[in-house]
């Protein structure tokens, strides 16, 4: 299988709604191909949708009473996929869908990481100044502590090589709004390639998507510092940079 794209939701009833189908033909387009709509303990009516989407050929739904969430509903799709492309999208498509198949193209290429970026000179970005600002001090924050080379740690647009997923996913700690974050700062601490693709983005009306609680995001950051070290001695680095090289040799 190409390409599995996740769809991470909580209470999104109106952009699943007016989404899914634009997504759905897309996905269609790129071969065989799944959508796994992470359904995370919604109280609107985004699982009446999920439902009904779910019932489509190559469509498939993880539902939760409990929240999970973000990351954690994330991890759980990311071990069930099975495409050798990995990814996610917002559902509110603030990233235009026409970057999807680029995207898929650059991990083919023999990136491990893509990762959709609104700080390049080539991208375009249309948000809140509130918002610009808690978002150029949070990536600040991810290059000054974790040394980080990317520029834009946030973008829902992430596109990932299965195997460097699903080893990843699996020493991920953070369950929420970090989660892709760390799987950035894996990916770096590692030297595997990792792209960072220049997007369109545009803050949509009906986003979900939290501006976060700067608290949260810097205990997260200070406790992933702390961290770097025992990660490599523990041996899944190692494991991590096996199972990428395995996957060359395969391909």
């Amino acid at each position: 299988m190409r390409l599995s794209l996740i769809l991470p939701i909580y209470n999104e009833c109106e952009n699943l709604r007016s989404n899914f189908p634009k997504i759905y033909k897309l996905v269609k387009k790129l071969g065989e191909s799944e959508i796994i709509i992470a359904e995370d303990g919604s109280k609107d009516c985004t699982k009446k949708y999920a439902k009904k989407f779910a019932k489509l050929p190559g469509v498939r739904l993880l539902s939760y009473k409990k929240r999970l969430g973000r990351g954690g509903a994330l991890k759980r799709a990311i071990r069930v996929a099975r495409g050798k492309v990995i990814a996610y999208i917002d559902i509110d498509l603030a990233v235009p869908l026409k970057y999807v198949p680029i995207a898929v193209k650059h991990v083919e290429e023999g990136n491990i990481v893509v990762v959709g970026s609104r700080y390049l000179k080539q991208s375009h970005s249309t948000r809140s100044a509130k918002r610009l600002l808690e978002s150029l001090a949070y990536n600040a924050l991810m290059r000054i502590f974790l040394g980080s080379r990317i520029k834009d740690h946030q973008c829902g647009f992430k596109f990932w090589d299965a195997s460097f997923a699903k080893s990843a996913a699996k020493i991920v700690k953070d369950n929420h709004w970090f989660f892709d974050s760390e799987m950035l700062v894996i990916a770096q601490r590692d030297k595997l390639p990792v792209y960072e693709m220049p997007v369109e983005w545009k803050e949509q009306k009906y986003t979900k998507v939290s501006s976060s609680d700067p608290l949260y995001f810097i205990k997260s950051i200070l406790r992933l510092r702390g961290e770097l070290n025992k990660l490599n001695s523990t041996g899944h680095m190692h494991a991590i940079k096996h199972a990428i090289k395995q996957q060359s040799v395969k391909k």
